[in-house]
């Protein structure tokens, strides 16, 4: 409880520009941490598995994926945003107590996840391994890895809703170094044999690192078997089961993407695929692992305020644009060379689809924001129809897109997608909150687009010679850093006091 009163400080209830782009950059630091060691760990993983392992290691994530969304029941969402609300204005007591409610559920929602991988099992074996029922025991075995992950999400979301930042931060760095050591030496040791050993190992060490650092906050108590509990409970599930439908569609459609790709191709076609969806998604998280540890807490605490939940989102698409596009158009630049790194030679079919789709990372540097303002507001119906709606517009489009086009075309899905998810969070945002974007914010974003067709354009598209590729790139990269540097000049009051102290 002492720990608890303590965790009120200045830190914790900042909400300044520079707030979010410290925070935001200590998670961009993690994240460049975890595709430094991801780059020994999947070029590891591709020289010892090769790509039809990569593709079964989709597969098996997928499956995970899947179960985690269909029994979580939006706890660790609904979790975050109850103790975000808690944190501001309740007192030590109802913290614990609430915290108490949510590993209750939290446990019930991981039996769950068992039954559910019971059932399913045979008929995910059966589709997803040449129409094998007899694989069921492996796929049952990955119910161990949805365990591990919802009780170690819940303990994040707790983490998270308590404002430690920091130490969701530090956690992060942990498990992408643990994640290294506990799956290659399963790899080297069992070969295909050692997949399912090593996602169930960084399931349970997820799990344990979690646990580690929220325990001392909040002590471990639950009561499975209280019908209270169950009651107090009920809202958080009656908000979450939207959320949980709209996982299930999200998952259902990572589970169909595979499907659709193996039904014409090869389960290599599939490493090939998930090689570029990972460069993208991992990419992304540079800035984008902030929104949910700092950036969403913060927006549930001021989403009854529209001036400042306005505020807030502009200030979150200004930090990740900043951030990002620079970084975008050096990966273009050097697309050939990262995948060569990152990868084995064979991996390089993947630059046409990686470069297409860095449109799809900085369109999701504005969906994002704006899409977290409608979990702030707990309004999972709307959340659950914009999600759907997303998910078969997205499948289709892959369906599409792939068939039509090969891996360029898988690129070009996933930009035109993010383009879906702006404009449509745009929309609903503006008319059922009151957003705006601020004009300044509008022309940032338009600025740095433009850079980055440029990059595009000029590296990739009309084939141009090295000389040009290199030429181009760098002038964008340029204009790129200075729009960057002139908006953090004008927005961060840590950026000014530095200049003034440089200049005397």
């Amino acid at each position: 409880m002492d720990k608890l009163k303590s965790l009120h400080n200045r830190e914790t209830s900042d909400t300044s520009y520079d707030h979010v782009l410290k925070y935001t950059g200590i998670f961009g630091g993690v994240q460049g941490l975890k595709m430094l060691v991801s780059v020994v760990r999947v070029k590891l993983t591709a020289y010892i598995l090769g790509g039809w392992g990569m593709g079964l290691i989709t597969a098996y994530s997928a499956v995970s994926q899947f179960l985690n969304n269909a029994s979580n029941m939006g706890i660790p969402l609904n979790a975050t945003r109850k103790t975000s609300e808690l944190f501001e204005t309740g007192t030590t007591e109802q913290i614990e107590h609430q915290v108490m409610v949510i590993r209750t559920w939290v446990l019930w929602s991981a039996i769950l996840s068992v039954l559910i991988c019971l059932f399913f099992s045979p008929v995910i074996s059966y589709f997803y391994f040449d129409h094998n029922w007899h694989r069921w025991p492996a796929v049952m075995l990955i119910s161990l890895v949805a365990v591990s992950n919802i009780i170690a999400e819940g303990e994040c979301a707790i983490l998270k809703g308590l404002r430690q930042v920091r130490k969701v931060a530090v956690i992060e760095t942990l498990l992408a170094v643990g994640t290294l050591l506990c799956t290659i030496p399963l790899y080297y040791l069992f070969h295909i044999r050692g997949i399912i050993l090593g996602l169930i190992g960084c399931g349970f060490l997820s799990a344990i690192v979690h646990f580690f650092f929220s325990l001392p906050l909040v002590s471990y108590k639950v009561k499975l078997l209280s019908y209270k509990t169950f009651l107090e409970g009920l809202p958080l599930i009656k908000v979450g089961i939207p959320y949980v439908l709209a996982g299930i569609a999200n998952s259902s459609l990572q589970m169909v993407i595979p499907a659709i790709i193996l039904a014409n191709h090869t389960m290599k076609d599939l490493g090939y695929y998930n090689a570029g969806w990972a460069l993208m998604f991992g990419y992304a998280g540079l800035v984008f692992l902030a929104l949910e540890s700092d950036y969403f807490p913060r927006l549930s605490s001021v989403s009854h305020d529209r001036q400042r939940m306005n505020d807030c989102i502009n200030q979150q698409i200004d930090v990740c644009t900043l951030l990002i596009t620079p970084l975008l158009i050096i990966l273009v630049v050097l697309m050939p060379f990262v995948l060569e790194l990152l990868y084995e030679t064979e991996f390089i079919v993947v630059e046409g689809m990686a470069t297409v789709a860095v449109f799809y990372t900085f369109l999701r540097c504005m969906a994002l924001p704006m899409g977290y303002s409608i979990l702030a507001k707990g309004h999972s119906i709307v959340y659950l129809a914009l999600e759907v709606c997303y998910d078969i517009f997205f499948g289709l489009l892959i369906w599409w897109c792939y068939n039509s086009f090969g891996l360029i075309g898988a690129g070009i899905a996933m930009s035109v997608g993010a383009l879906y998810d702006v404009v449509i969070y745009f929309l609903v945002c503006h008319f059922r909150y009151g957003f705006a974007f601020r004009r300044s914010t509008a022309l940032f974003c338009v600025g740095q687009f433009i850079c980055l067709l440029v990059a595009v354009e000029y590296c990739y598209l009309v084939n141009p010679s090295i000389q040009e590729k290199y030429i181009f790139g760098a002038l964008a990269f340029i204009v790129s850093s200075a729009l960057s540097l002139y908006q953090l000049l004008n927005r961060s009051d840590c950026a000014k006091c530095l200049i003034r102290r440089l200049r005397r």
